[in-house]
């Protein structure tokens, strides 16, 4: 089957992906902060070798428009039990290019990477691209962050389940229940939807979960709301985690132990959503940067920067950057932060900052949600008021200590990449 778009050929540690994309979105291969003249290794399918060319016959999984596929190209040396074709279908404003957005690399590309590297086979749609063309021929169905208005939705479940297909439902975010919910979610805070319109995408969001006899959630507290709004669902939490070619790319390039200031702080913001945690941070960050002109505050993203913080010399704010780029600019930082606003919707959030923060070896100041005190105090600070954000913000970390705890937060990377939750409610175990 002829496509007509670029064609990206990713080699992976284990196995290899074929990312149907546009020839715009390939990532400029210049020269990195680093000096690098290459973003990663063979081996990392987000920092890869990369292979363009224009017209391809695709022969994988199954033959697909614009999706991603992926096959396995050797025997892993953990090889699954059982294996299976597994199929990842993301909800996502990315519909020609799910990788670039984070929710689905977290929710899909990283699983999926695992689950090759198992003996599994994967593909990824975006949900714009599976739906309007379905794929029946796969045992498991992840449908990340669902909904009933997608056309063909019921459809399409209905068919799978003749199939005796898997399918099982993934969130990553507070995005369904009642109007209460709704109104007050970040997405009408910061006027990305009216209340109108969130409440019609709340409650669309919960028809599509109480579809599912199976969910998976990337943290305790999501996972108590799946609970609480479909008591049947057997739920399962599958942490966010990083995938172990994208760790072994980064160890070594040696990110974690680039040498960097110890007074630099960095701020990065992947969305404006954000909006509503940077005043978490806004009087302590005026005051330790005004009161110690040594210190730097880098703010990466689309997020506001009040002009009280923009305007100080030792400020300096930058658009949000490709993926690729971030764990190489982080690594600048000693200190990363990670301010959130108190609210039902933050306490859902996961650790991905904590694993950004890990990734380029920075220390972090976070709110204390949840799946962030279940770090562990020995591997990150915690930072609940204003006072406590003054304190944290104020010491610049001593270079020994410093040292360990980059050492034991990479470490910990690695022994994160575990899916057995992921496996046993998709019945790979």
């Amino acid at each position: 089957m002829k496509m007509r778009s670029a064609t990206w050929t990713i080699s992976l540690l284990l196995g290899c992906i074929q990312c149907i994309c546009n020839e715009a979105d390939l990532p400029t291969m210049d020269r990195g902060l680093h000096g690098n003249t290459r973003l990663g290794r063979a081996g990392s399918f987000l920092e890869t070798v990369i292979h363009c060319s224009k017209s391809v016959g695709q022969q994988s999984i199954q033959e697909t428009g614009d999706s991603m596929n992926q096959k396995s190209t050797k025997k892993s040396i953990h090889s699954a039990s059982i294996r299976k074709s597994i199929c990842f279908v993301t909800e996502t404003r990315h519909a020609e290019r799910p990788l670039q957005d984070a929710s689905a690399r977290y929710r899909c590309y990283h699983p999926a990477e695992t689950l090759l590297s198992m003996g599994h086979r994967c593909s990824i749609y975006s949900a714009a691209k599976f739906f309007e063309t379905p794929d029946y021929y796969h045992d498991v169905y992840v449908f990340h962050r669902p909904n009933t208005a997608r056309a063909n939705f019921l459809d399409v479940l209905s068919t799978l389940r003749r199939q005796r297909a898997t399918l099982i439902a993934d969130y990553d975010d507070l995005i369904f229940g009642d109007s209460d919910i709704a109104m007050n979610s970040s997405a009408v805070k910061n006027g990305t939807l009216d209340r109108d319109k969130a409440v019609q995408a709340f409650a669309s969001n919960l028809a599509a979960l109480q579809e599912f006899d199976k969910v998976s959630a990337s943290t305790e507290p999501l996972a108590e709301h799946v609970r609480a709004n479909h008591p049947d669902a057997q739920v399962e939490v599958q942490p966010n985690f990083l995938p172990a070619s994208l760790l072994q790319s980064h160890e070594e390039m040696r990110t974690p132990y680039v040498r960097r200031p110890s007074v630099g702080i960095g701020y990065f913001a992947g969305t404006r959503s954000h909006d509503h945690d940077f005043p978490v941070v806004e009087a302590v960050l005026h005051k330790v940067l005004s009161e110690n002109p040594n210190f730097n505050l880098l703010v990466v993203g689309p997020v506001h920067v009040p002009y009280s913080i923009a305007t100080l010399p030792n400020v300096m704010v930058a658009p949000v950057v490709n993926f690729l780029r971030l764990p190489a600019l982080m690594s600048t930082c000693a200190t990363v932060i990670a301010p959130l606003e108190k609210t039902r919707f933050n306490v859902c959030k996961s650790r991905v900052k904590f694993l950004e923060a890990a990734l380029a070896g920075c220390r972090l100041i976070a709110s204390p949600i949840p799946d962030m005190a279940a770090v562990g105090p020995e591997n990150l600070t915690l930072a609940d008021n204003g006072d406590e954000w003054y304190e944290a913000l104020s010491l610049v970390p001593d270079a020994k200590r410093h040292s360990k705890l980059v050492e034991r937060n990479f470490t910990s990377l690695g022994s994160a990449t575990n899916m057995e939750k992921f496996q046993m409610i998709a019945g790979l175990a």
